[in-house]
């Protein structure tokens, strides 16, 4: 089982490794800053003891040369590859030939775990070249970086925990509001309305976290809301009929076979019903889910409209024996190729909808219905016009509403279908109005919005 580290711990942790590696960085230039002067002061020092050397072999090379000073080493080299004088350490001793080879400047020689600066300065002469070599030992230079490195360790490590203990309070001090809304969140329930999330007085990220998480909040308290009353109006909706339907199907008993023909006849149309209301929430939902509601040419659409009306012409004299039902319709587009954020099965159950919420409206009476199609540069129009009546005022204000239906006796719409065609309107980047002619006729248009190329 993993262990869970908190985001306080993991922003200490994370800031101070960061500042570990800078302080690091920085000792680390340092070092190497200090490490240079040393050696200019090393090669200072021993070019000042070859000096000596250096003007004795100038003077009189065939002299004794004089012993160096406490901790000084020098080795002499005559131009015949004679060792005047060799007083260089152990470890040393035998390598003077291998350094004047390397030439005449200031070496880094290991031996063993020690580390000798040597300097090779060479003396020109009438007879050749003499190489005077000096070296002291180690104690001193490594004396100082010894001391510098433990400095720098010590500041390294006190530096890292101090970082930390101020990243640990910083960032507590920080995500101290963030805990106060997870608190807060603790406590809140989706469905209670007014309580939010606290929001600061500054203008910072945590504030405009808190915004959009009680947006959300208040999104998802909306759709919640929309949920539970479309479950109560589809479980209104639907008991009725179910209740009407129990009662038909109740007066089937065998005894009078014409009686319970008609009680068939009756189930089944209360049926046909309960399947409209379950396909339209059906298709609502699916509508709602959906985000890309697609696209679709205006010359796909206008040829799905013909087709369509055509079929809702023959649909209607099936539907409605004795009666004239007129449907025509017109088409005015200037693009063909322009293309619509909807599609073309969309646009024909939009289609489908108003023609048959004008033909419901119209009950048992004749009915004119004109449908007419618009498109250009600016988007699309698609209104259907009856003079079923009208809406009443009541119903007109709220008709996009789902189960919102005519008062009419003969009515038999579902009360979803202006809903679909309105939420189809709004995915489509449209909308639908409604033009109410009280007593005469209505029209209702849809607007859809044109793809961006």
């Amino acid at each position: 089982m993993r262990r869970r580290i908190s985001l306080r711990a993991r922003i200490t942790i994370g800031s101070t490794i960061v500042a570990v590696l800078l302080l690091a960085g920085a000792s680390a230039v340092v070092y190497m800053h200090l490490t240079g002067i040393v050696a200019d002061k090393e090669r200072a020092i021993l070019h000042g003891i070859t000096e000596v050397y250096r003007g004795a072999i100038e003077e009189d090379p065939g002299e004794r040369f004089p012993p160096p000073g406490v901790k000084q080493h020098v080795a002499i080299v005559a131009p015949d590859g004679t060792e005047r004088m060799n007083t260089f350490p152990a470890g040393l001793v035998d390598r003077v030939s291998d350094v004047i080879e390397e030439g005449p400047r200031l070496h880094h020689v290991r031996s063993g775990d020690t580390t000798f600066f040597v300097y090779v300065d060479p003396v020109e002469t009438a007879g050749g070249t003499w190489y005077v070599l000096a070296t002291r030992d180690t104690d001193i230079a490594e004396d100082v970086l010894s001391d510098v490195v433990r400095l720098m360790v010590l500041v390294l490590t006190v530096g890292a925990l101090v970082f930390a203990v101020g990243s640990w309070f910083v960032a507590g001090a920080a995500l101290r509001p963030v805990e106060q809304m997870r608190r807060s969140a603790e406590t809140l329930v989706v469905a209670r309305r007014g309580e939010l999330l606290p929001v600061g007085d500054a203008h910072d990220d945590l504030a405009d976290l808190a915004r959009t998480l009680n947006d959300l909040l208040e999104r998802m308290r909306a759709a919640n809301e929309r949920e539970r009353q479309m479950v109560s109006d589809a479980s209104h909706e639907l008991r009725n009929p179910l209740a009407v339907l129990h009662a038909q199907l109740g007066l089937i008993d065998g005894a009078d076979a014409t009686a319970d023909a008609a009680a068939v006849h009756d189930a089944r149309t209360t049926l046909a019903r309960l399947t409209r209301i379950a396909d339209s929430l059906l298709r609502l939902s699916r509508i709602d889910a959906v985000d890309d509601v697609g696209s679709a040419a205006v010359r796909e659409l206008v040829g799905a409209l013909t087709d369509r009306v055509d079929e809702l012409r023959l649909r209607s004299a099936e539907r409605m024996p004795g009666r004239a039902v007129d449907l025509d319709f017109t088409i005015d587009i200037r693009d063909e190729e322009m293309r619509l954020r909807i599609r073309a099965d969309d646009f024909t159950r939009v289609v489908d909808n108003l023609v048959d919420n004008a033909l419901s409206a119209s009950g048992r009476r004749d009915v004119r219905i004109a449908v007419a199609f618009e498109a250009d540069c600016e988007g699309a129009r698609l209104s259907v016009t009856d003079d079923a009546g009208g809406f009443d005022p009541e119903v007109a204000a709220h008709a996009f509403e789902r189960f919102v239906r005519g008062r009419a006796p003969a009515y038999a719409g579902s009360g979803l279908g202006l809903a679909i065609v309105a939420a189809l309107a709004s995915k489509a980047g449209g909308r639908a109005v409604i033009e109410n002619r009280q007593g005469v006729g209505a029209t209702v248009v849809v607007t859809f919005a044109v793809v961006a190329d």
